[in-house]
C-alpha cells in the first residue's frame, strides 16, 4: 500500500462525494530499550560548579633488605613515594534538542482533540527518548572500539587452533570451550598482583566483582546454540557470561588518519570491498558484506544534495568521503569487527559524568508556536588509565 497523499476515496455510490477518515491513530511507545544498562551504571554526578573531576592512581612501595644496627644512620632518611598519576575528566560536550509545537494551525489537521493531543504529547516525549538513544549508542559505540594502552589490552583467542577441522556442532562446542578457558584465565591473571592491565603500569589485583563483562551479541548467541561448557558454570562465570551483552554493531576499530590506509580497498583487486579509494578520497560503498563502516558519534552528514542524520552505530550512507588523505581530515567513525568477542572491564573504568540536565520552553506570541529545549552536558568519553580495560579478539 503506498503512503497516504491525503487523497480521500471517492464513495462507491456517489462519486461526488468523497469517503471520510474513520480515525487517526499515532503510535506511541516508539523506544522500548537502547542497551543502555552500560550508560546508566557509569553515571557520576557532575554539578554546575567545576568542570573537571581528578582522578589520581597511586603504585605499590618497596621493601628492602633491614641492616639492624647499621639502619640507624638511617633514621631521618626521607622515603617519599612516587607522585600519582593524575588524569582529568571535564565536563565539555554539551547538546541540545529543540521541538516547536503549536495548538492552532497544526490542530487543523486532526479530526478530533484525542488525536491531536496524542500526537502533540508522543513528539514531547520523543525529546526524552532521544536523549536516550544519545546517551546509549554514544556510550556503547566508545566500549565497543575504544582499546587501551596496557600490556594486554588485547587478549587473543585463538580459536583456530581450537576448532581444528572440525565442523557443525563440534566446531561451535570447541570455539565455546576455548572462550570459556580464555575468559576463565583472564579472571585467574587479573585476581594476581600484576602491572599488566593499566595503562600506568602500576601494581594491581581485581576481585571479580570489580569487573564486568561486555558480550558481543554475535558470540553470546552463538555459544547459546551448543550447551555451555561446564567451565562457565565455575566460580561465577555463568554471571559474567549473563552479564551485559551489546549488539555487534558496536564493536569495531576507529579509523583514524594513521590507520585508514589498512582500511583502503582497491576497486579492482578487491571490488566488493566496503571501503574503496578513489583519488585522494576514501569512500565508502554501502551493501558490501565485507566490513561496514559504522558513526561513532551523533552526526550530520552530506552526500551530494542530500542530508544524513546518524546516531553512533548507525552505517554511514553509500557515497560518504570517509578520509581525505589530501587534507587528512577523517570522519568520526569506525569499521565494524566481528573478531572482537568481549571487553572485560573494570565497573568505573569509563564515567559518563552529568553537568546538568535542564528542560525549558518559550511561547511565541507573535507565531502562537511554542519551542521546547532540552539542554544537557558530559565529559568526552575515555577509560580511566589506572583500570583495566581489555578486549577478547578471535583469531
Amino acid at each position: 500500500m503506498p503512503a497516504f497523499t491525503g487523497q480521500l476515496r471517492s464513495n462507491e455510490i456517489f462519486a461526488a462525494l468523497f469517503n471520510m477518515i474513520i480515525s487517526q491513530e499515532v503510535f506511541a511507545d516508539n523506544i522500548k530499550g537502547t542497551f543502555g544498562e552500560l550508560v546508566d551504571e557509569a553515571r557520576v554526578d557532575g554539578g554546575l560548579y567545576g568542570d573537571t573531576k581528578l582522578y589520581y592512581s597511586t603504585d605499590a612501595l618497596k621493601s628492602h633488605a633491614w641492616g639492624a644496627d647499621a639502619e640507624a644512620p638511617n633514621l631521618l632518611a626521607l622515603a617519599r613515594p612516587k607522585a600519582p598519576e593524575t588524569q582529568a575528566i571535564v565536563l565539555d560536550t554539551f547538546r541540545q534538542i529543540d521541538l516547536t509545537v503549536d495548538d492552532y494551525l497544526s490542530k487543523r489537521a486532526w479530526g478530533t482533540e484525542y488525536a491531536f493531543a496524542s500526537f502533540n504529547s508522543i513528539m514531547l516525549a520523543w525529546i526524552r527518548d532521544t536523549k536516550r538513544i544519545y546517551d546509549a549508542t554514544t556510550y556503547n559505540a566508545y566500549i565497543g572500539c575504544a582499546v587501551s594502552l596496557a600490556n594486554r589490552a588485547v587478549i587473543d583467542v585463538d580459536l583456530t587452533t581450537a576448532v581444528g577441522a572440525a565442523t557443525g556442532e563440534e566446531k561451535n562446542r570447541l570455539e565455546a570451550e576455548a572462550i570459556a578457558q580464555s575468559v576463565a584465565d583472564l579472571f585467574v591473571d587479573l585476581k594476581d598482583v600484576s602491572r599488566d592491565f593499566n595503562d600506568y603500569q602500576h601494581i594491581r589485583s581485581y576481585a571479580d566483582s570489580d569487573l564486568k563483562v561486555v558480550w558481543n551479541a554475535k558470540w553470546v548467541n552463538k555459544i547459546r546454540k551448543v550447551d555451555l561448557p561446564t567451565i562457565f558454570h565455575k566460580d561465577g562465570l555463568v554471571d559474567k557470561f549473563e552479564e551485559r551483552i551489546l549488539p555487534a554493531r558496536y564493536f569495531g576499530t576507529i579509523i583514524t588518519g594513521t590507520n585508514s590506509a589498512s582500511f583502503i580497498y582497491n576497486a579492482t583487486s578487491n571490488p566488493s570491498g566496503p571501503l574503496v579509494a578513489s583519488g585522494n578520497d576514501l569512500l565508502y560503498s554501502a551493501g558490501a558484506t565485507i566490513k561496514k563502516v559504522r558513526s561513532s558519534i551523533e552526526q550530520d552528514l552530506v552526500v551530494g544534495a542530500t542530508a544524513y542524520h546518524v546516531f553512533a552505530g548507525d552505517e554511514l550512507p553509500n557515497g560518504i568521503t570517509v578520509y581525505d588523505n589530501t587534507a587528512g581530515t577523517y570522519l568520526d567513525c569506525y569499521v565494524e569487527d566481528e573478531t572482537v568477542i568481549n571487553v572485560v572491564m573494570h565497573n568505573r573504568a569509563v564515567p559518563y559524568m552529568s553537568a546538568f540536565e535542564v528542560g525549558t520552553s518559550f511561547f511565541n506570541s507573535k507565531s502562537l508556536t511554542t519551542n521546547h529545549y532540552l539542554t544537557w552536558g558530559h565529559n568526552t568519553l575515555e577509560y580511566l588509565k589506572g583500570k583495566p580495560f581489555i578486549r577478547m579478539v578471535a583469531k
